[in-house]
């Protein structure tokens, strides 16, 4: 009437086993990042993106937030401590290695999958306050009138990377520019509502602010080879088990 013991507790001693190496292995990068500038800034132009220090370097530099929560098999990067960041011109391939890297976390690396999108809307003038637009049709960046000025949002996403299994990430980059409205943003680079960055007449403009950000790993939603096998292994039971009863 009742399964051998002996197959049902080989079944466990074989569960159990995978159950653990499954542990050890299931490790990667969670939590949420917070950064700043620090002591530096970012100059944005009509195609490019110039994190400093150092100026025009190839890449930059930000500050670990005190609030980030990041943790990986490597460890965490450490509140205060120094990260860099990789420029970006239109040009730019995605994906792209190494976008962000950790001086406290050696190892540990997202890499940029995507930007943007921005605002559908590229009409920047007669914005009420918290109403939106890009400068230019397909400008990955959001342009938010604010009481004070324009507040400048830059999102990004991609795939975090520890060693083990990657995890997503995705937030971001956010900066206020005080005195200046969408409207005259627009106008500084020349840009025409309804048409592409090849319209705008004053490509060489630049803006120049300091820059935070915010960004939440998560685990992939592929399942784990490990969890496959779990299953798998528990339906081999399932079947010997009512073979055993039906014997």
């Amino acid at each position: 009437m009742f399964p051998n013991l002996k197959t049902v507790l080989s079944l466990f001693v074989i569960v159990g086993s995978i159950c653990l190496f499954s542990s050890n292995v299931s490790a990667t990068t969670l939590g949420l990042l917070q950064i700043d500038s620090g002591s530096g800034n970012v100059t944005v132009g009509l195609n490019t993106i110039d994190w400093t220090p150092p100026v025009g370097g190839g890449s930059g530099t930000f500050v670990v937030g005190a609030g980030s929560t990041l943790t990986s098999a490597l460890g965490g990067p450490v509140a205060g401590t120094i990260g860099t960041v990789l420029d970006l011109s239109g040009g730019t391939l995605l994906p792209i290695a190494n976008f962000m890297t950790f001086s406290s976390v050696p190892g540990l690396a997202f890499d940029l999958g995507f930007v943007g999108p921005g605002s559908a809307n590229t009409n920047c003038a007669s914005l009420a306050i918290g109403g939106s637009c890009s400068v230019f049709v397909g400008s990955p960046f959001i342009l938010t009138l604010t009481p004070t000025g324009t507040g400048v949002v830059f999102a990004v996403g991609g795939i975090a990377r520890d060693g083990t299994t990657p995890s997503n990430w995705i937030g971001n980059f956010t900066t206020p520019i005080a005195g200046i409205t969408p409207l005259q943003i627009q106008q500084i680079f020349g840009c025409v509502p309804g048409q592409g960055a090849t319209a705008c007449t004053n490509p060489t403009a630049t803006l120049n602010s300091t820059f935070a950000g915010q960004f939440i790993a998560t685990a992939a939603s592929v399942p784990e080879p490990t969890s496959i096998t779990l299953l798998g292994v528990g339906l081999i039971g399932l079947f010997c088990i009512r073979k055993k009863i039906a014997a």
